[in-house]
């Protein structure tokens, strides 16, 4: 079984830009923006691909932006594994249902998603 198959519920392709925070030792505050592309999406996790290869079970925020949402939307969750794909790295992102983030909204658009997708 690849990890593309280890979601049960209904998954979305579709490519939004991904802003992850990263730790950063070099940085004077520890953390830096990693700008992605998701690959696909759900109501619990997401696939994004980056060109930098995360720790497993790094606890991550990120933005997800959508080009029909006013604003971004915060998610914190835990990379559940990666893959290398050329130069980059796919990876599987697991969303924490979490205090002080737009987990909410991010379930209500991935339901208005699967619905249009089925009046297709």
């Amino acid at each position: 079984m690849n990890n593309n198959d280890k979601r049960s519920e209904g998954r979305v392709n579709e490519q939004t830009t991904i802003f992850v925070e990263a730790y950063d030792s070099t940085s004077f505050n520890g953390t830096k923006v990693v700008i992605c592309n998701s690959l696909d999406i759900s109501a619990n996790g997401l696939q994004f691909q980056m060109d930098e290869r995360p720790e497993l079970g790094s606890i991550l925020r990120l933005f997800a932006e959508f080009h029909d949402q006013q604003a971004a939307m915060q998610l914190v969750g835990e990379v559940k594994w990666v893959e290398p794909q050329g130069q980059d790295f796919n990876i599987g992102f697991a969303i924490y249902d979490a205090e002080n983030t737009d987990i909410i909204q991010w379930k209500q658009l991935i339901a208005q998603r699967l619905e249009q997708g089925e009046d297709d």
